[in-house]
This record gives C-alpha cells, structure tokens and sequence, in this order.
C-alpha cells in the first residue's frame, strides 16, 4: 500500500490530459472567434449600400438633365421664369425621391441649392452648373453630398 503512495505517476498523467484538454478547448474557442469576426467584417463590408448611394446620385444627374429641357419647354408656353419652374420641377422630384425610398426604409433629401448660367440670363441652353445638397440615411450608413455639382448641358 505505501508503494502505491509514493507512487505519482497515474497523477501526472492525469494533470497531462487536462492540461492538454484545456488547450485544446481554448484553440477551439480562439478557433470559433476567428471564423465569426470574419463573417461579421465581410458581411459589414455587403452591408454598405453603395449601390444605392450610386444609384442616387446618377438618377439625380440624369433628372436634372430632362428637369432642365422640361423647363425651357415650359417656359415656351407660359409667364413663369426658367429658374422658378426648374425650382419647382426639381422640388417635386425631390418629394417623389423621397417616397420612394421611404418604401424601403431609407430616408433621402435631395435639395436644390443654386443654378449657374453661362451668361447670367437664362436663355435658350444656358444652364451650366446646377448644385444639389443629396443626404442618404438607412439606419446604419449616413452619406452627405454637400454640394454635388452637377453639369447639365
């Protein structure tokens, strides 16, 4: 019996095998948190809504472009100045913008801030340069464009 005392040998093979089983359990934790903080970072990088930004933005340029013949072609058949009904004809397009996008639970706010001419009279093709404020927000991502310039010749 005191030979089995003295005896520590079963002991060390025993703190072997948790020691090692400890390890092992710690390499499988590290293990699982490599493979979810990579999911996570690639699936936030899916996330962005750059399309939508994109998306946006060239809408605005080719609606500013028909916004602008629409206004000569109103002016043409009626008292109002080209700068107050591309104003206007601009505005709607920003409320229907934002319809639109609030069907999917984004905000948007596409404002006018002012029209350049080419000779400080707005004649026939004379509007240049229009600049646009355009603001996107979807919960997660807040994107400002202040001021988008926009060339619409």
């Amino acid at each position: 019996m005191e030979s089995m005392k003295k005896d520590t040998k079963a002991q060390w093979i025993a703190l072997s095998g948790l020691v090692i089983s400890l390890i092992i359990i710690g390499l499988a934790a590290l293990a699982n948190q490599a493979v979810i903080a990579g999911y996570h970072s690639s699936n936030a990088v899916l996330e962005f809504p750059k399309d939508n930004i994109r998306e946006l933005n060239s809408h605005t340029r080719d609606s500013a472009m028909i916004i602008k013949d629409l206004s000569f072609e109103i002016n043409s058949t009626s008292n109002e100045t080209i700068p107050f009904i591309f104003e206007q004809l601009f505005d709607n397009y920003s409320t229907q913008m934002q319809a639109l996008y609030a069907v999917h639970g984004e905000t948007v706010d596409v404002s006018l801030v002012s029209i350049n001419s080419t000779n400080g009279t707005f004649g026939i093709n004379d509007i240049d340069l229009i600049f646009v404020n355009i603001t996107y927000n979807d919960g997660r991502t807040h994107y400002i464009s202040e001021p988008e310039i926009i060339e619409v010749r």
